[in-house]
């Protein structure tokens, strides 16, 4: 990671709008997608949000992507543009886009760039590329120079800025510009909601976990907003890094369904008054599914081409919840029918983008103790 980045850019425009909502018409809830733009692009049509040439036509359909835009895949900035353009035009159509944000949003506007694909700095490389980044090396130079002992210093010699150069491929210094918190996206990023309300939902990227019950909507956002406006030097003791925070919580996600978690959780649920919580950040399965007697869906399907193309998204019309998989739409468990978690993945497995690990979690299922205790599911590798 990049210590030393721009230390001249500053300001900051944050929104503190609580982003709780009234009872919407339909919602469609879509997980992480991690730089894989063709694949979101394929699930917002559909579900038909967009048509071909990629305009709004969902009407008065509320659409809520729960973060995790960048890193893994090497279209985050068409996928962000798109974003951007169908707030506007939804809104002038009745409906409305709501972009939360995840631990991958944040660490690129913190300049934690442990998970950038390559083609991400590709996507910004421009004819001025080259005199930028040697503009930027020197920046480096001199700021090293100024500020290390001499025996701490690097070389700076040939093979040293061949080195560095290779960490800082042609575009990087225009993709750091616009992921600033003063640039196109970082700003863009800066002003979206870590937690929303929409109905009687509650949306978060990782989950909202038992320690952080007592904060409001608003208070949660506004911590977000606030710390990272303080920089990276100061995030790893703040909401942004930790691990019951609402940008990594997997407690619902992967926490044994015990009745003492579930006690829990339903006291999570009444204390923000919804009847459930969609959460993102943890791959399990290919296709959206519910927890804890369907006080949790989980939306990450694993999207992106490096979590294998899961396809998937969630309708909440009401009391009536549905999932696209494969393309079609199939019932979810819920209050207003008998359906259980068992019959829906056996109905979607077949459709799903990997039926193997539909019919593995399955085989599992059927071996676990009673719902109400069932294991924690394995989650793909992710951060």
């Amino acid at each position: 990671m990049n210590k030393y980045v721009f230390m001249l850019l500053a300001g900051l425009v944050v929104s503190l709008c609580s982003f709780a909502q009234d009872t919407p018409g339909t919602i469609i809830a879509v997980g992480d997608v991690h730089g894989d733009h063709q694949q979101f692009v394929k699930v917002l049509e559909t579900t038909g949000l967009i048509d071909s040439k990629q305009r709004w036509i969902g009407g008065a359909t509320h659409l809520v992507q729960l973060g995790d835009l960048p890193d893994r895949g090497p279209d985050t900035r068409k996928t962000m543009d798109l974003l951007m353009k169908l707030e506007a035009s939804a809104s002038k159509d009745g409906g409305s886009v709501t972009v939360l944000i995840g631990n991958h949003d944040m660490m690129n506007v913190m300049d934690d760039l442990r998970y950038v694909h390559p083609g991400e700095y590709k996507a910004f490389k421009s004819r001025n590329s080259k005199t930028l980044r040697s503009n930027y090396y020197k920046q480096v130079v001199a700021y090293l120079t100024e500020t290390l002992p001499k025996d701490e210093r690097p070389s700076f010699d040939r093979k040293w800025r061949k080195e560095w150069e290779a960490k800082h491929p042609l575009g990087y210094v225009e993709h750091r510009i616009a992921w600033a918190p003063t640039g196109t996206y970082g700003e863009w990023v800066m002003e979206r909601p870590a937690v929303a309300i929409v109905g009687d939902s509650l949306f978060v990227h990782g989950g909202i976990s038992p320690e952080y019950a007592t904060m409001s909507v608003e208070e949660m956002n506004t911590a977000v907003h606030e710390a990272m406006a303080a920089g990276y030097a100061n995030a790893d003791d703040s909401i942004l890094y930790d691990a019951d925070g609402p940008l990594w919580f997997r407690g619902w996600s992967q926490g044994a369904e015990t009745p003492e978690n579930d006690a829990a959780l339903t006291s999570v649920l009444d204390a923000f008054g919804v009847a459930r919580m969609v959460v993102a950040h943890t791959p399990v399965l290919p296709v959206v599914f519910p927890r804890y007697d369907n006080k949790v869906f989980m939306v990450d399907v694993g999207l992106a081409g490096h979590y294998g193309h899961g396809f998937s998204a969630l309708k909440i019309e009401g009391e009536q919840l549905s999932a696209m998989v494969g393309g079609q739409w199939f019932e979810l468990p819920s209050a207003m029918n008998t359906l259980t978690l068992a019959d829906y993945l056996e109905e979607v497995r077949d459709v799903s983008a990997n039926p193997g690990r539909v019919e593995r979690y399955l085989s599992a299922l059927e071996a676990s103790e009673p719902e109400s205790a069932q294991a924690a599911p394995q989650a793909q590798p992710t951060n």
